[in-house]
């Protein structure tokens, strides 16, 4: 029983989980037991002025009245309350039954009489089958509480959906199957086979006609009144934000307007040209590539064929999800040939043009939290969604400055990401191979420095990109295009039904675009060429170093060689990111060292007088490596 303060119990259980008799007493009364029998409780209570005997019972359905237990005590001051299952018309019951009858009888033979509530106390009978019967009941009310502590049926609810049963006919052949069925399981008789067989197509054909049937009438019902709305489910539902709220100096923010206004002005200042460094002579000849390539007039690219658009049409995924200017590639997929030739038209405009949708050229922005439902705003991953038209122009492009890359050789053996042929566990493959070989010599360690570049996409710095493409020659068509093409960039924040104002994008490769990975890749060619003294692994913007121990010396000695090479390497590093404005995630940068020796000293390496921790196993490229 439940414990309740200053409140004791006495009990009785049943046989069933359904009976039983309890009685709730306050600590101030004393009590002793007289009568025990299943579900029947009779207590002694001893009050000021006199003692009452208080029972409590219960009579199971179709259970006979206990009048010998009653008998024990009559002519004493009693009172027993329970559910008696008895119905009579005295007590506002429609009928009467046999237990009904029986009290009636027996408290007119013995003067007691009743208390009852005036409506039931059951939901689920209209019957009243709760009272209390005593000797005198003068000054004794009843009312029953609407409040139920717990029903086993608290409501009845009339069922409106249901799957209407199988027909007769229909039941009586699946017997008649399953009963042939088992017969020639039991004997594997032709004759039993051949009866089953028989009666398993009757029982397929009626089965068929009986479902063809329901399927007209739900089809005829569908079209009449426009009653197709009350069979079709809901396709549009209730836009969820993937957060609930930002955290703020202030506090959590919730309020989605408020929301989007914040998380401009930080993309705003997250997306705004950087300021270079006017001692750097890099720095320079970067501004002065770009300079020279903005007061470049367009010049009009390669036409395309209807054959291009198709075939990037085809590499389209047919995605629902709703872009700038309301389109999605799945309506794009779904778009006739017919209009092939029209979009072919359009994207020659702009090829004659040497120019690129505006209207493409707008971005809306979704954030998405790494850090549960109520991030700050650097923890925060945004998602550009870009119109799918420009998107498709992009692809197009992307292609041959990818052909021009192959052309030239300009794909780097340490590079993997972004590259077509090139896999993912291939890079893995060859970073564990390339330090298992190392370490299988005594004494030989290696040193493994797991390089984290801060939102290396969103700081891609345009005139370092152009300073690359004129080292690398690239077609002079191709590379005023895509000056105009990272022109004029912009993106609104959309949170829920909120959306922020207009922020120009002055800084980064535009997210959700193909063309953005290849140019990338392509504005870091150069990065393994500043560590030509030992072996790098690219994967998209994830460098890893691996620095290995000299084969003929000790192993006291490789620690420092391994300390010394680590030292140059991470100021060669250092200009790196100084020359492309790329700043080291030092936080996230880590270390390990991989070697045969039971123990051994960890190299003190150091990124700008900022120790890089070291590691046991390090997750790299969704591979743990340790």
């Amino acid at each position: 029983m439940p414990k309740i303060p200053s409140y004791y119990w006495e009990s009785v259980e049943d046989s069933n989980s359904f009976g039983g008799v309890a009685i709730l007493l306050h600590q101030s009364l004393s009590s002793k037991i007289i009568e025990k029998q299943e579900n029947f409780l009779m207590l002694e209570i001893e009050t000021e002025n006199e003692k009452i005997l208080l029972g409590g019972i219960y009579v199971p359905p179709k259970s006979k009245i206990p009048f010998e237990l009653f008998q024990k005590h009559v002519g004493k001051n009693f009172f027993i309350f329970g559910d008696y299952n008895a119905k009579h018309v005295q007590w506002n019951c429609i009928n009467n039954n046999t237990s009904g009858n029986e009290i009636k009888e027996w408290m007119d033979l013995n003067g007691y009489e009743m208390t009852h509530p005036l409506s039931t106390t059951s939901k689920r009978s209209e019957a009243i089958i709760d009272f209390m019967i005593a000797q005198d009941t003068t000054g004794w009310n009843c009312e029953v509480l609407e409040v139920g502590l717990w029903d086993r049926c608290s409501i009845y609810e009339s069922v409106e959906k249901y799957r209407p049963p199988w027909p007769k006919h229909l039941i009586l052949l699946a017997k008649t199957v399953n009963k042939y069925k088992r017969k020639y399981r039991k004997t594997h008789y032709v004759r039993h086979y051949e009866e089953w067989a028989y009666w398993y197509d009757a029982y397929q054909k009626e089965k068929i006609n009986y479902e063809e049937t329901k399927r007209n009438k739900k089809l005829l019902f569908m079209r009449e009144n426009n009653n197709i709305w009350k069979v079709a489910s809901p396709i549009f539902k209730t836009y969820t934000p993937p957060f609930r709220g930002l955290k703020t100096p202030q506090g959590i923010e919730r309020d989605h307007q408020k929301l989007c206004d914040n998380l401009a002005n930080y993309y705003e200042k997250h997306f705004s040209e950087p300021i270079y460094n006017t001692n750097n002579a890099h720095h320079t000849k970067c501004r002065e590539a770009y300079t020279q390539i903005a007061y470049t007039p367009n010049i009009p690219l390669q036409k395309i064929k209807i054959e291009d658009a198709v075939k990037q049409w085809k590499k389209f995924k047919p995605k629902k999800s709703m872009d700038s200017v309301n389109t999605s590639a799945f309506l794009l997929k779904n778009l006739p040939i017919e209009y092939f030739q029209v979009i072919t038209v359009l994207f020659n405009k702009c090829a004659e043009n040497g120019t690129f949708f505006e209207r493409a050229k707008h971005a809306r922005g979704v954030c998405l939290s790494k850090d549960g439902v109520y991030p700050t705003e650097d923890r925060l991953r945004s998602i550009s969604l870009l119109p799918n038209m420009g998107k498709w122009f992009e692809k197009i492009i992307a292609e041959r400055v990818e052909n021009w890359c192959l052309d030239n050789g300009l794909n780097l053996d340490e590079q993997s990401g972004f590259t077509a042929s090139r896999r993912l566990q291939t890079r893995i493959l060859s970073l564990i191979e390339d330090i298992r070989l190392t370490v299988a010599a005594p004494n030989r360690p290696v040193l493994a420095i797991f390089i984290d570049f801060l939102t290396a996409f969103d700081r891609l710095w345009y005139p370092a990109l152009f300073k690359t493409f004129n080292d690398l020659d690239m077609p002079l068509d191709l590379h005023r295009w895509i000056y105009g093409w990272l022109q004029n960039r912009s993106m609104t924040i959309s949170h829920g039904d909120a959306e922020s104002r207009v922020i120009g994008i002055f800084l980064g490769a535009p997210q959700g675009s193909v063309l953005a990975a290849l140019l990338f890749r392509i504005h870091i060619h150069f990065l393994p060429g500043y560590f030509t003294q030992i072996v790098s692994h690219l994967f998209a913007d994830d460098l890893t170093i691996v620095i290995k121990g000299a084969l003929e010396r000790r192993l006291s000695d490789n620690i420092k060689y391994l300390e010394k090479q680590a030292e140059d390497i991470l100021k060669s590093l250092e200009k790196f990111a100084d020359d492309y404005i790329l700043p080291v995630n030092i936080s996230k940068t880590k270390a390990m060292v991989i070697h045969s020796a039971v123990a051994t000293d960890k190299p003190k390496i150091e990124y700008k007088n900022v120790p890089i921790k070291y590691v046991k196993s390090f997750k790299y490229l969704g591979i743990e490596i340790g």
